[in-house]
């Protein structure tokens, strides 16, 4: 039984829990650097100098030396400021580009909008049966006019890893083509090189970092369109003025989980393994649609009998947070587009259970998820 008051919390792709070193470092960065970091004075100088440490520490601990980083409110603003800045920017070398079916909507619909407002032609990439963009999937897409690539590293739904260091290989022989990454999923989860990526972005609230913050890192030498204007902040690339403590709060964050990713993952895969164990035991109940090629963090499966809908409401009426699709889209659209990419079967896409760990959960939670869903499948009648 879960304990009074106590909560079961298996959604961490959507949000993760804040740690709290994070929240000491944001605290005492109020307290200590108050003035803008754009004033010339003694004080300014010192939260210009913090923030600049800042940057410099987030991109040593992605071992990305060729590039430069800007802060911005999370990877909406960032993903809308990488593709559309960059689109925008290099329209005189063409107006293709290809963006994988997979992606989070603030791609997906960023590309709809360049091609909708702007006349830009966009080329999908489909994932193959395991739920992968593969590199000839890309191969296939690409013409002399394509100037951006966008693939993401993680599945934020499936947990499928991308192989982007390929596609970013390949994409050397196209020195007009910018590659993108929505790297969401996995930085500080999974380590993958980003050196050849163009364009990286990332948030803090799904490593235990603060909401409303985030990054984009472009290699140095790349120019962008910015999507407001004003102070010249950021390069001039996100003018306002900056919010130190959110920007120190987010260097804290990568830190601890980069830190921490090694024993955090031998944790979680012991509970993905748990699960997973139960739910391949009952192959006329559940389908997997994660698999062998996913990080731990995620285990994405389908309900053959009953209604996804139902089942969520009942963990969570047990006190068990589940999700059946992104978070970022589970109000507009019930169906999983990213499973149906990938299985092309409207009943399995229609009914997915997404679970997602992280280093707080145990195996004794995954013991009573199991009980728990167990019982709740036999007993609903949708």
């Amino acid at each position: 039984m879960i304990p009074k008051n106590k909560i079961i919390y298996f959604d961490n792709a959507a949000t993760t829990k804040v740690d709290d070193e994070v929240v000491s470092t944001f605290l005492k960065s109020i307290k200590e650097y108050y003035a803008n970091p754009s004033s010339i004075h003694v004080e300014g100088a010192k939260a210009a100098r913090a923030l600049y440490l800042a940057r410099e520490k987030i991109l040593k601990l992605l071992k990305l030396f060729n590039h430069e980083l800007i802060f911005t409110s999370g990877a909406t603003e960032s993903n809308n400021l990488a593709i559309k800045g960059a689109c925008l920017k290099y329209a005189n070398r063409g107006k293709h580009i290809i963006v994988s079916m997979i992606e989070h909507p603030s791609v997906l619909e960023v590309a709809e909008q360049l091609k909708n407002e702007f006349g830009f032609e966009v080329s999908y990439a489909k994932s193959n049966e395991k739920g992968v963009v593969t590199l000839d999937e890309i191969k296939s897409l690409m013409r002399k006019d394509t100037i951006l690539v966008s693939v993401m590293s993680v599945n934020n739904e499936t947990g499928v890893i991308n192989p982007i260091e390929d596609i970013a290989k390949f994409l050397k022989d196209y020195p007009k083509t910018l590659f993108h990454v929505d790297a969401c999923q996995s930085i500080g989860k999974v380590d993958l090189n980003y050196n050849d990526v163009d364009l990286l972005t990332f948030t803090g609230h799904k490593i235990h970092g603060l909401k409303s913050i985030g990054a984009l890192v472009k290699k140095k030498g790349l120019d962008l369109l910015p999507l407001n204007s004003g102070g010249g902040q950021e390069n001039n690339l996100r003018s306002g003025t900056n919010d130190l403590a959110l920007s120190l709060s987010l260097a804290k964050a990568l830190d601890i989980s980069i830190k921490e990713m090694k024993s955090a993952n031998e944790q979680i895969s012991e509970i993905k393994a748990k699960i997973e164990e139960y739910l391949k035991e009952n192959p006329s109940l559940y389908c997997l649609n994660s698999n062998e090629n996913s990080i731990p963090h995620i285990l994405n499966f389908s309900l053959l009998t009953k209604k996804a809908a139902v089942v969520v409401e009942s963990l969570s009426n047990n006190a068990i947070m589940v999700s059946s699709t992104s978070a970022c889209h589970a109000h507009k659209e019930p169906d999983s587009y990213v499973v149906y990419d990938m299985t092309h079967d409207e009943k399995l896409s229609h009914n997915t259970i997404r679970l997602s760990f992280d280093k707080n959960n145990t195996i004794e939670e995954a013991e009573i998820f199991i009980k728990t869903l167990d019982k709740i499948i036999k007993e609903v009648k949708q």
